[in-house]
């Protein structure tokens, strides 16, 4: 009875604290505060509107809808949300609707999940000059549809991809790679889908390296 007892409370009170968040973790001990400071030489003015955004969200001084229920005379207010890209509840919204619009734009055909990384000896190059994550996925867009046309002998082949880059790692390191979402095959001239269930891993690995090495030498 009494261990019983002591689940009940333990699962009462976790259902009692409050969930943590982004703006939690940057409040705490004035984290932000102490992290923006030291680092104001190289913060990007980007990153602190995104930060100050989330910071206030759900403020008042953001504005809030009040509703009144004429039947049971309960007044309700909603916080108008920050709309960050950061925030723990308005990105997750963010992130929800563009999931739903890029399942829309999928083409009906087979796909296949790639990553692509590039040697940490040009992680620092990158770093230091930020056009080069729009070079990295400019690469990756080539070097699938020279993979996906490699063998093909009646033309080039038009892959479908989305291709989305992370600049950090899991233990979050500066590691720039890409997450690339590509059709298994490609399209013709006439628009026809050409199916490729086998894509060489050789064939990707040097066209992607021929790419970021040869677009790299002339930017």
């Amino acid at each position: 009875m009494f261990s019983h007892m002591q689940e009940l409370l333990s699962q009462q009170e976790i259902k009692t604290v409050r969930p943590l968040s982004v703006r939690m973790i940057f409040e705490d001990n004035h984290n932000w505060d102490a992290f923006s400071l030291a680092n104001k030489s190289i913060l990007r003015d980007v990153e602190i509107k995104e930060v100050n955004k989330m910071m206030s969200c759900k403020d008042e001084n953001r504005g809030f809808f009040n509703y009144h229920c004429e039947h049971c005379g309960t007044d309700l207010t909603v916080y108008f949300g920050c709309n960050s890209r950061i925030c723990t509840n308005c990105g997750k919204n963010h992130i929800d609707k563009w999931a739903k619009s890029l399942e829309k734009a999928l083409f009906n055909v087979p796909h296949r999940h790639a990553v692509l990384t590039i040697p940490d000896v040009l992680w620092t190059i990158v770093k230091a000059n930020r056009f080069l994550h729009k070079v990295l996925m400019d690469a990756a867009i080539k070097a699938i549809n020279d993979t996906i046309s490699y063998k093909h002998r009646n033309g080039r082949l038009l892959a479908g991809a989305i291709v989305v880059l992370h600049p950090f790692s899991k233990n979050m390191g500066f590691n720039p790679h890409l997450h690339a979402l590509v059709t298994e095959g490609g399209f013709d001239k006439n628009n026809k889908f050409i199916h490729q269930k086998f894509i060489s891993f050789r064939a990707m690995r040097k066209t992607w390296q021929y790419q970021v090495l040869t677009n790299f030498v002339f930017v």
